[in-house]
């Protein structure tokens, strides 16, 4: 039986008008601002006007490969500097589209590919802001937006190194958090990289940003680092992403869901996480004050 892979190591382009940054600190976000009222909510999967307002001029939805958009509201947010945040819904017993086919369980989450407006590139940054509740139980793993390239990017299909890539994170048992990424040299799952290299908080707002560097085809070269509230977490390089120039990074998959495989990754509870402020850049971007 093959197993999963581990590796564990240690201009700006603005996404929406006043997304385009995160906090650094130990004191950013906030853990108590009261819960919206249902009546300011917009259902995403009801309005795409709201949906390209949110994640602004530069990506523009795709049509294939989403799910789960009425799952999805925006609801205001605190601090104001964030904007409007974005919740996804997780009911109780859902996991991944997999388990609830497989398994006649509920699907949870929601999942839309986002492609960058001026075409495919070899580098680029991802910025958000994402919160889980105090009490979230993170069980025993799921995902979180990342970028991707391509058509084969999730779902234990693995590239062939021209047809896609991926670089979502993902939340393990008690919050433990990694970079879960499609590549050629994944073995039956995606490969995982750093895991445990940080954790994912409760109760507050948190920044994370990704630089993805693209090798070049026939090197070993290419890189990932991540930054959680402005201080690098992980970077680790020596990584193949593609074998030919033509696959590039497309833009943002946002993803996020319970699971995994089967029905011990499923929530027991319904539960949610906010996420806001998303912003792609070719460089770090400043972090967005008062937050």
């Amino acid at each position: 039986m093959r197993r999963r892979q581990f590796i564990t190591a240690l201009g700006v382009t603005t996404i929406g008008a006043g997304l385009a940054a995160c906090s650094s600190g130990p004191g950013s976000g906030t853990s108590d601002s009261p819960g919206p009222s249902v009546g300011s909510a917009t259902p995403l999967g009801a309005d795409p006007a709201a949906l390209a307002r949110f994640f602004g001029p530069r990506l523009t939805a795709r049509s294939g490969g989403s799910f789960g958009l009425s799952r999805v509201e925006l609801l205001p947010v605190s601090p104001p500097a964030l904007g409007r945040l974005l919740r996804v819904h997780y009911p109780a017993r859902s996991a991944s589209p997999s388990v609830a086919r497989e398994y006649d369980r509920p699907q949870g989450g929601a999942q839309l590919y986002l492609a960058l407006v001026n075409g495919a590139v070899d580098f680029l940054h991802l910025r958000y802001y994402v919160r889980f509740p105090e009490d979230f139980d993170f069980v025993k793993g799921g995902k979180l937006p990342g970028l991707y390239g391509g058509t084969v990017t999730s779902g234990r299909r693995i590239p062939d190194g021209g047809d896609g890539l991926s670089t979502r994170y993902m939340w393990r048992a008690h919050g433990a958090a990694e970079v879960y990424a499609y590549l050629p040299t994944s073995v039956a799952h995606g490969t995982s990289l750093g895991r445990g290299s940080w954790a994912w908080p409760v109760g507050r707002w948190v920044c994370v940003e990704q630089a993805v560097r693209l090798n070049r085809p026939g090197r070993l070269d290419g890189n990932v680092t991540v930054h959680v509230d402005g201080r690098q977490v992980l970077s680790q390089g020596g990584l193949e992403f593609r074998t030919t120039e033509r696959l590039g990074i497309d833009g943002v998959l946002f993803s996020t869901f319970f699971g995994g495989s089967d029905p011990s990754w499923a929530t027991v509870r319904s539960q949610y996480a906010d996420f806001a402020a998303f912003a792609v850049s070719d460089r770090p971007i400043d972090p967005l004050p008062n937050v």
